[in-house]
């Protein structure tokens, strides 16, 4: 097989993991919000208009994943993007889709 298709095919196979995560459309909102910045699971909730155990579903699916970090204030827990990396790719997708 040519080397460069071979190539290819790995980058691929590391791509399929992030699009099968945003391929969920409640999940890449998530992120979406998340990307302007730190939310507590009720602001995120309200953005979405989902029942609140829907959205505690996706923020556990996408922070096993190893998208979201959490953090615990008393009662409230608060939710954010591990890095920037989803900054990055959201920008150059809404570029690229101008």
């Amino acid at each position: 097989m040519d080397k460069q298709v071979q190539k290819s095919l790995k980058t691929c196979e590391k791509i399929i993991p992030f699009l099968k995560v945003v391929s969920n459309t409640t999940r890449l909102k998530i992120l979406c919000i998340l990307n302007e910045g730190e939310r507590r699971v009720g602001e995120i909730q309200e953005f979405l208009g989902a029942k609140q155990s829907y959205v505690s579903q996706q923020l556990k699916y996408l922070k096993n994943a190893g998208y979201l970090k959490n953090r615990r204030n008393g009662t409230q827990i608060y939710y954010s993007l591990v890095d920037k990396k989803f900054s990055k790719i959201l920008a150059h997708l809404q570029e690229t889709l101008k």
